[in-house]
């Protein structure tokens, strides 16, 4: 199946004219272009045929018995309507009519040969008069030069269903070469259809207007068949072509409901009308052979047969049906069999093939083409005409031209294409033109065939290998490299052109660099990588040529040494001097292209092939073979360079780089690496370091350099980073190195820390002033604060994703209480959860003040005071320590999530010491430490696919309890700060006298008289004067 993907340009790509078509308008409401032809009863002298089969007509006493309108094209474009049958109804008595005129579609179905024109009304109705019942018989009216006879095959004295009273004659028609008519009834025998065949000769010979039932003695018909074949529709639609090779045209009918509604297509015997062949479609419902036409399309001397689908349904790129319509391609071979290919629609519902019609050889190419209608596709079901064009292997699919019907709806579809008619020659040009109706906006319209200009081009170039060194030419006294370029032209066409065509050439330079580029090649006498040329052609004259000098530039000024120097060449017909006196533009021939070009090489050290292939190698090492998540991990990779093979041209280092690196520099700071030039860019979403290798990359270099990398963007899911690096080359063979690639494992690092502090560290008893209550209220009426705090913090580099913390509280011991937490807060991506409730006596919290709230954990202690550690141990005596071995603990379990490198995560445990306890008898005089612990494991880190080593530790936080007085700041002597002030008076004295010695205290004083001041100020501009 030939599938329409590619469509081409629209209406003007190729030689149907578009731009000046000549639109004929009929009556509203007529379908003035329903039906189309052309008529030429000799060869001066051609017109445009239109059926209109619902217009309105002179007739007596008939509404809409259509016309037949005959149209000018060439003068003022008008149309008239022929004069085929001008009476009205016949009938047995007065208003007992025979006949019935009005709605009879007379105009539905058109076709002329020479001087005969044959016009169908197949709605005509007929009855007998015996029987009162009136049946569509249908009849046609035969105009042979000035004559007009009627032609009704399937009238007769006895009309019903069963024979040809549901005939429809006329409903389609044709002529033979050899002078026959052939007329479709797809009504008759119970809508089996019928086709009839007479010889024009004998329709006009046995005219007579007062016989309603002529009998023909050289008729050719189709019988009636079996009822199998009821409601098939034979004469659907009807061609003529020699099938058989006896040099007779034969008959083809559409039948789209036969053999269950899949359609057929049948060929009758032009000799007998016995049957010759069958067509059958392959899908229900398709209405295959809706429409019929047979031409020679591929050039062989048979005739081709399409048949046309309207109704088939393709599938989509969704899978479901859609209706796109079908052409079926049938290439008759010399064997009588048929070569059948399928060309599907492009659009849905535009109800592709609805009409085919021939064109002859529309661009004189020595193939006939075809025109495929879709009257519902395009703009708004404004309708569409494709054209296509033939060829040695049958019919191009692509179309090489579409026409747009340009008339929006009335009341109803523009049908633009429902009909078409070619290949025939209307402004003798000698090219067949085209008829397009579009009756639902009553309109017809005529498109003229544009003469075909086929362009045979020429370019050289000499020499084609440049040698920079050889330098022949000059240029303002300085030698350059030069070369020669010759363009050449010839055109020639068939029909009607001018004698000469003028063409304006584009020459450029080194096409193929972007606009902005440096082009390595110039004309010589403009010193411009452009030149253009007018040059008038004389029709099917010798080439026309011309020759032109350019020079390759200074090798200094270019990189690129390899790449070929594309000559380009272009050429446009200048169409206004080229048109006929009626405005007609010829074109040129759009399957031969209107440019071409040529190359030219620079002679490279390539030996003598001037063909370069290097042996480029590159390989990568560094000393850092793990990277740490989250650190900047400084990478420097060691690349080394080579080329063990010819020169490479343009040679570049690629490195890509991955997503968690960024490229930093280059190494400089070692004599030992190449400083190379390098550049960080992006070409579709890669992320590349590009570096300069040389150009040429001579034989035998090695390259050894350093490039700077941060690796410090990795997610969750990377393992490892990997660099790929390759050398590339602009050298036609051999461009690439293999592929090198580094690749570093990623690990897991995370420096996790927990401390703790005491606020206060130390606490002295009895407290002055305060005496405990056996039933607290408040945090005072309990005891001094004490508030142990905890920080969990990351020191990276790698974050973590949770930890667990547990913390162990000495609460009580010997049923006494010892630390009573009031409550506890939480700073950080924390959550804490403990085994007892805390402040169970509903103690009445006091507000935290921001020095207790804000405790540092740098701080050891923020009081000013001067104890002794000896004073203190003292003090101390004998120490009883408190911790969970000896105490009963509360247990605070915290599980802290995500925590970044220089992150924390703090815990504030608020306390009051338990004086009473303290207080009671046997715990005086004794000294005690009370500990808490605090723990933590590092359970799971943010990156899923590498493993990691356990992470724990612990600390304690401690509070001593003295008993005793506390040590007072030990005071100053009297006498120590008196030695102190003196020192401080004498040391002030000695510098005042050294001072005063060194002038610091002279002040400069401004003159006191006029005359000193005078003598101050310097001679303004350089004079001045003295007085003795």
């Amino acid at each position: 199946v030939l599938l329409g993907a590619a469509l081409a340009p629209g209406g003007s790509a190729f030689n149907l004219d578009v731009e000046r078509p000549a639109v004929y308008s009929g009556p509203e409401g007529s379908y003035f272009g329903f039906a189309v032809d052309f008529f030429a009863p000799d060869p001066s002298s051609v017109s445009l045929l239109v059926g209109a089969p619902k217009a309105n007509t002179s007739q007596y006493n008939i509404v809409e018995g259509g016309q037949v309108l005959k149209c000018n094209w060439n003068s003022n474009r008008n149309c008239q309507p022929i004069i085929f049958d001008p009476t009205g109804n016949r009938d047995f008595a007065p208003d007992d009519p025979l006949e019935f005129k009005s709605h009879q579609w007379f105009g539905a179905s058109v076709r002329s040969k020479n001087d005969k024109i044959l016009a169908c009304a197949p709605l005509y109705h007929w009855r007998t008069e015996t029987k009162q019942e009136r049946e569509p018989v249908g009849t046609c009216y035969l105009l042979a030069g000035s004559k007009s006879v009627e032609y009704a095959p399937c009238r007769s004295t006895t009309i019903d269903a069963d024979g040809q009273g549901f005939c429809q004659g006329g409903f389609s028609i044709d002529f033979t070469k050899g002078d026959r008519v052939l007329l479709g009834g797809p009504g008759s025998f119970y809508w089996q259809g019928q086709l009839i065949s007479d010889r024009v000769t004998e329709i006009v010979a046995k005219y007579d207007s007062k016989v309603y039932s002529t009998k023909y003695d050289d008729q050719l018909a189709t019988r009636p068949a079996s009822a199998a074949f009821d409601d098939s529709y034979l004469g659907y639609s009807v061609a003529v072509g020699d099938f058989n090779g006896d040099g007779i045209e034969d008959f083809v009918s559409g039948v789209p409901r036969a053999a269950r509604t899949l359609g057929m297509v049948s060929i009758y015997n032009g000799k007998n009308m016995s049957s010759m062949h069958n067509f059958t479609g392959e899908q229900m419902a398709a209405y295959f052979g809706y429409s019929v036409a047979a031409t020679d399309i591929n050039g062989d001397n048979y005739t081709d047969l399409f048949i046309g689908a309207p109704l088939f349904m393709d599938r989509g790129s969704d899978g479901k049906l859609q209706e796109v319509g079908q052409v079926s391609i049938c290439l008759q071979r010399a064997s009588g069999s048929f070569q059948i290919t399928k060309l599907n629609g492009f659009e849905i519902f535009a109800r592709f093939s609805s009409s085919i019609a021939p064109l002859g050889d529309l661009d004189q190419d020595g193939f006939n083409d075809i025109a495929i209608a879709a009257p519902y596709g395009g703009e708004d079901k404004r309708g569409l005409v494709y054209i296509y064009n033939g060829r040695a292997s049958g019919l191009n699919a692509v179309p090489s031209q579409i026409l747009e019907g340009q008339w929006a709806a009335r009341t109803m579809p523009p049908s633009f294409g429902y009909s078409l008619k070619g290949a025939t020659d209307v402004d003798r040009n000698g090219y067949p033109d085209l008829i397009v109706g579009a009756f639902g906006v009553d309109t017809a319209v005529l498109y003229r065939a544009r003469p075909v200009i086929r362009v045979t081009a020429a370019l050289e170039v000499n020499p084609t290998i440049l040698n920079p060194e050889n330098k022949a030419c000059s240029l303002a006294d300085v030698k350059v490299s030069c070369f020669k370029v010759k363009f050449c032209l010839k055109a020639d066409g068939k029909g009607k052109l001018p004698n000469t065509l003028n063409f304006q050439v584009e020459l450029l330079l080194d096409k193929l660099k972007q606009k902005g580029a440096i082009r390595r090649a110039l004309f010589l006498h403009s010193k411009q990588p452009s030149h253009s040329k007018n040059m008038t052609i004389t029709k099917g004259g010798k080439m026309n040529c011309e020759e032109l000098d350019a020079f390759l530039r200074d090798e200094s000024e270019f990189r690129d040494k390899l790449t070929p120097i594309t000559i380009f060449m272009e050429y446009r017909l200048d169409y206004r001097t080229a048109a006929d006196a009626t405005g007609l533009h010829p074109i040129l021939n759009q399957f031969t292209p209107a440019n071409m070009s040529r190359q030219a090489h620079i002679l490279l050290d390539c030996g003598e092939d001037n063909i370069c292939k290097p042996k480029l190698e590159v390989s990568v090492e560094s000393d850092q073979k793990q990277i740490y998540i989250g650190d900047d991990n400084p990478l420097t990779l060691i690349v080394s360079a080579q080329n063990q093979g010819e020169g490479a041209y343009e040679a570049e280092l690629f490195v890509v780089v991955p997503p968690q690196a960024d490229f930093i520099g280059v190494v400089r700071n070692n004599e030992a690496l190449a400083r190379l030039s390098c550049a960080f860019k992006t070409e579709n979403q890669t992320r590349m370091v590009v570096c300069d290798l040389g150009n040429p990359m001579k034989a035998g270099t090695k390259l050894l350099a350093g490039l700077r990398f941060s690796v410090h963007q990795q997610s969750e899911m990377d393992t490892s980073v990997k660099f790929d690096l390759q050398i590339r080359s602009s050298n036609l063979y051999d461009n690439l190195s293999p592929v090198a690639f580094y690749q570093a494992d990623l690990a897991i690092l995370a420096a996790v820390e927990i401390r703790g502090v005491s606020s206060p560290d130390h606490i002295f008893l009895p407290i002055a002033n305060w005496q405990p209550k056996e039933n607290p209220e408040t945090e005072d009426d309990i005891g001094p604060l004490v508030q142990h705090i905890y920080e969990l913090r990351n020191n990276g580099p790698s974050a973590f994703s949770k930890v667990m913390m547990t913390l162990q509280w000495p609460y009580k011991y010997k049923n006494d209480t010892l630390l009573y937490i009031v409550q506890y807060e939480i700073d950080g991506p924390m959550n804490c959860t403990s085994d007892m409730e805390i402040n169970p006596l509903k103690i009445k919290i006091s507000a935290s003040k921001d020095d207790d709230r804000n405790e540092t954990l740098s701080r050891e202690d923020n009081r000013d005071h001067r104890i002794s550690r000896r004073d203190v141990s003292a003090m101390e005596g004998d120490v009883h320590t408190l911790g969970c071995g000896t105490a009963d603990c509360l247990k605070i379990v915290c599980q802290v999530g995500h925590l970044e490198r220089g992150k924390s995560a703090i815990l504030y445990l608020k306390s009051r010491l338990w004086t009473q306890t303290f207080m009671n008898k046997e715990n005086q005089n004794h000294s005690y430490s009370l500990k808490s612990s605090a723990s933590f494991n590092v359970i799971e880190f943010p990156y899923k696919n590498l493993s990691f080593e356990d992470i724990h530790n612990s600390t304690v936080v401690t509070t001593n309890i003295t008993w005793g007085i506390q040590p007072q700041p030990v005071p100053v002597p009297v006498w120590v700060i008196i030695l102190a002030v003196l020192a401080g008076l004498l040391l002030l004295a000695v510098l005042v006298f050294v001072m005063y010695r060194m002038g610091f205290f002279k002040r400069v004083r401004p003159p006191q008289e006029e005359q000193e001041r005078e003598q101050l100020q310097p001679h303004e501009n350089g004079e001045g004067t003295s007085e003795a």
